[in-house]
């Protein structure tokens, strides 16, 4: 099983890392979902860690997830940054047009310009017109790592039967794997797990005490993950 949690300096992903967090997610202000981070903490935070840092690559706080051309500018620029200067494992990325569908000219373009890089859609999938048939579309695009969801709920429990869904799709497939997200605790973990078959976790307020993260929490996420 692997745990992916959300952190935004580098004191929270050293205290991640020795508990035995398998990868990170930086981001900025978890009050508008994830935004990109500021690039210096960005490359503090990957040379501060020997475990993967992915990056969210998000300058609009909009939740429909759609970029203008100055919006994606700047990601770009952000985005040769992280590939250029930082030791990142990957971004987290994602964009739809203004009908719902997956923005694929936005996407093409990521993927163009990430180099090594990884690349995470990102829950943007959850609001999506159809999040089975973007899942789909993602599928068939050998560039995307992993997909971020919640099954199009607002958070993970209430989504289970469409993770399930996603996560079945993916056997045949390396690319474009599920990470179960949104609203996972200690105490809803192992259903999720069980019920969805997913691999992969993702966790931020579920391990955070009065916005902080929670050296206790993630002690017993680590007890609770080695159990599963």
């Amino acid at each position: 099983m692997i745990t992916e949690i959300i952190v935004t300096n580098s004191e929270e992903a050293k205290l991640a890392q020795s508990f035995g967090s398998n990868r990170l997610e930086l981001i900025n202000s978890f009050a508008f979902g994830g935004l990109s981070p500021v690039l210096n903490i960005t490359k503090e935070v990957c040379e501060s860690v020997d475990i993967p840092v992915n990056i969210m690559l998000r300058n609009n706080s909009s939740e429909k997830f759609i970029y203008s051309k100055y919006d994606m500018d700047n990601m770009l620029q952000e985005l040769e940054f992280i590939r250029l200067y930082t030791k990142a494992n990957g971004i987290v990325f994602g964009a739809l047009d203004r009908f719902g569908n997956i923005d694929m000219t936005a996407l093409e373009i990521v993927i163009a310009n990430k180099g090594h890089l990884k690349l995470t859609f990102h829950r943007a999938i959850d609001v999506a017109t159809n999040i089975i048939s973007s899942y789909k579309q993602l599928l068939a695009i050998t560039q995307v790592d992993w997909v971020l969801t919640s099954g199009g709920a607002k958070i993970a429990i209430e989504g289970i039967d469409n993770i399930h869904k996603m996560v079945t799709m993916s056997r045949n497939h390396t690319n474009a794997q599920i990470i179960a997200a949104s609203g996972i605790t200690l105490e809803n973990a192992p259903t999720i797990i069980k019920e969805t078959g997913v691999q992969e976790i993702h966790i931020g307020t579920g391990v955070r005490l009065n916005n902080t993260l929670n050296q206790n929490l993630l002690k017993k996420l680590s007890s609770c993950m080695n159990m599963i």
